[in-house]
């Protein structure tokens, strides 16, 4: 069970990550808000983050049965690299911004 829920929580953080990439070219050009809802948001990125954060989930619990520790690092390994990636679009965005307006 416990490679199996890796395999889980691997797959749901690919598919969550996939959904955050579709939704930040939709919006190149404008920053994405960490709690907000973005201006632009693609059709199939929300039902995808539903399926990737329920696997995600899914792996936490089966990973469980081997220790705590391990449920920690399953469930904060896809929020903390979504989290730099939406810090890096945002700062790449309002670099632009700053440069067209000079």
């Amino acid at each position: 069970m416990f490679v199996f829920g890796i395999a889980a929580a691997v797959v749901g953080i690919a598919i969550f990550h996939t959904a955050l990439g579709m939704t930040l070219r939709a919006n190149a050009t404008t920053r994405v808000p960490f709690g907000g809802k973005p201006r632009t948001t693609p059709e199939r990125s929300i039902a995808l983050r539903a399926v990737g954060a329920g696997l995600i989930v899914l792996g936490a619990a089966l990973v469980s049965i081997a220790g705590w520790h391990w449920t920690i690092m399953v469930v904060l390994a896809g929020p903390v690299a979504a989290l730099v990636v939406l810090i890096l679009h945002n700062r790449r965005v309002s670099r632009e911004v700053s440069l067209t307006r000079e």
